[in-house]
């Protein structure tokens, strides 16, 4: 009895943690695992101004004197800092633990986005260098740590906007915002993650839809290939199974699936099939499990229209910059992001225009699943508007 009631305490506390987290959902919604650790929340870290950190040995810091909460930039107030003019560099840290359970997998440690350029460190050893603000990037740690060990994390963040030799977007070039220039956004952003993974586990899934044909067709890119490996597939509506498949696979693999009677996306029915993946190895061991999602739908041009599911359709769309008074390039919540969407739809329009920003997984997510267009554009290069 005791040890029953050991455990429902252990349980309620780590559910009581994860509430408290920032932006504690899952990041990637069109590939989800269940075995993962969110590292949100507090982190310490230090502003390096002047980029002398690698001379005073930052990248061996077992904590900073400053306090952040991530995935918050440090100009934001949600982060703590609300540090407002430029910042060139960024120290973070924080102690990660890994799960001994996830002994004999490949451990991934995950970030949506890290403005501009980073580089990764554990325990002091240097790990992996990224470059790009908006996109997410993934960095195979297990050489690096021991299940059921812990250590210390180090991440940078450099940022040189005015050299503009760098994207920018609607970020300021001058100290402080001016007409549409706004708050700039510097280091870490999106939501920071580790996750197991077989080694010969499913590294990639690009799903398109033909509803011309009224099929599904799955690309598969493996971590490592492995003679044996045997993927099934369920596509559901709800909790029916209404198409699968089983067999072997590798890295190109194409698994065509046939959607009988499809049920199209549209703003005004927006319908997901919802999918499971499971990779057993030879011997018949699930060794790896993910889920996903995809609509029924299909986009094309032909003269000077725009079709949905081959017929012509109108948009209504809105500019949407993506900025937050709180949270900057961050939204403060995943209901902000859906509640967004929400009120341009109640505001008439089936859409939007992503207007200088690569925004993040989550906010496509709710524009599937609340049915809403959107065009998405690149953050700008030449930033000529500083003077």
């Amino acid at each position: 009895m005791k040890r029953i009631i050991l455990a429902v305490l252990a349980l309620v506390a780590s559910v009581s943690v994860m509430a408290q987290l920032p932006r504690a959902e899952y990041p990637r919604p069109q590939f989800e695992r269940s075995e993962w650790q969110n590292l949100n929340g507090e982190w310490s870290y230090t502003l390096d101004l002047v980029k002398t950190g690698w001379e005073r040995g930052l990248k061996d810091s077992k904590g900073f004197d400053g306090k952040i909460i991530v995935p918050f930039a440090p100009e934001s107030k949600l982060s703590g800092v609300e540090h407002k003019e430029f910042i060139p560099c960024i120290w973070y840290q924080r102690e990660i633990s890994i799960p001994a359970e996830w002994e004999g997998k490949d451990i991934l440690l995950n970030f949506g986005a890290v403005y501009y350029e980073s580089e990764v460190y554990i325990d002091g050893k240097f790990v992996n260098r990224h470059f790009g603000g908006s996109d997410s990037f993934s960095v195979d740690i297990t050489p690096f740590v021991k299940p059921g060990g812990k250590h210390s994390l180090v991440v940078n963040a450099k940022s040189d906007l005015r050299s503009r030799m760098q994207s920018a977007g609607k970020q300021s070039l001058r100290n402080d915002p001016f007409e549409c220039m706004y708050t700039r956004t510097t280091g870490i952003w999106q939501t920071v993650w580790m996750e197991a993974v077989a080694p010969s586990g499913i590294s990639r899934v690009k799903i398109s839809t033909d509803i011309d044909r009224s099929v599904v067709a799955m690309e598969f890119t493996m971590r490592r290939n492995a003679a044996g490996n045997v993927l099934t597939i369920n596509v559901k509506d709800g909790g029916k199974v209404v198409a699968s498949d089983s067999g072997p696979v590798a890295s190109g693999s194409v698994v065509m699936l046939p959607i009988k009677k499809a049920k199209l996306w549209s703003p005004e029915s927006p319908f997901l099939y919802d999918v499971e993946f499971e990779l057993k190895d030879a011997t018949g061991k699930v060794i790896d499990r993910a889920t996903s999602y995809f609509g029924m739908r299909k986009i094309h041009t032909d003269g000077n229209k725009i079709y949905l599911n081959n017929e012509p359709y109108y948009q209504r769309l809105v500019l949407d910059q993506g900025f937050y008074p709180d949270g900057v390039w961050t939204a403060p919540s995943d209901e902000a992001l859906r509640h967004d969407i929400e009120m341009s739809k109640e505001a008439g329009f089936n859409g939007a225009r992503l207007h200088q920003k690569v925004f993040e997984e989550r906010f496509h997510y709710w524009a599937d699943k609340l049915g809403y267009l959107v065009w998405g554009e690149m953050a700008s290069w030449d930033k000529t508007s500083s003077k």
